[in-house]
């Protein structure tokens, strides 16, 4: 049973996305850490975008998928998950675990010191769980 809970915890911080936040990390830091650390995921080099610069990954299933947001200097500022609607009550309770949770659509995460929100934007067939700095005045912490 304790395998059971255990192996089930580490499934819900898989799916949440909140494993890991890769905020201030270089580029080459999130491919080795996706490499390494999240090979289930591959990254996808197939689209270009002239506006942002990211890394795009997608999962073996194709349920999920991760978008790292860099700077100039490739480091990371936030990141989305993109999810399957089928995933959406699994990830919540793993936001619910891992954050603090501020509304139905907002949880507040402590990392290395920083707090980051957390937004679920729900769509009609996926829903994305974006990470990013707080802003200012969004929360009080």
């Amino acid at each position: 049973m304790y395998k059971v809970l255990l192996s089930g915890f580490i499934l819900l911080l898989t799916l949440s996305g909140s494993a890991q936040n890769l905020i201030g990390w270089k580029a080459d830091e999130i491919r080795k850490y996706m490499r390494t650390e999240q090979n289930n995921f591959s990254l996808d080099e197939t689209t270009v975008n002239k506006v942002y610069k990211y890394l795009k990954y997608v999962d073996e299933t194709e349920t999920k998928t991760a978008l790292y947001f860099l700077s100039d200097h490739d480091v990371c500022i936030w990141y989305k998950v993109v999810y399957d609607n089928d995933l959406l009550p699994s990830v919540i309770a793993g936001l619910d675990s891992t954050c603090r949770k501020v509304s139905d659509t907002l949880w507040l995460e402590k990392s290395g010191g920083n707090t980051y929100q957390k937004v679920l934007e729900r769509q009609d067939w996926f829903f994305t769980v974006i990470t990013k700095p707080v802003e200012p005045d969004t929360v009080k912490h």
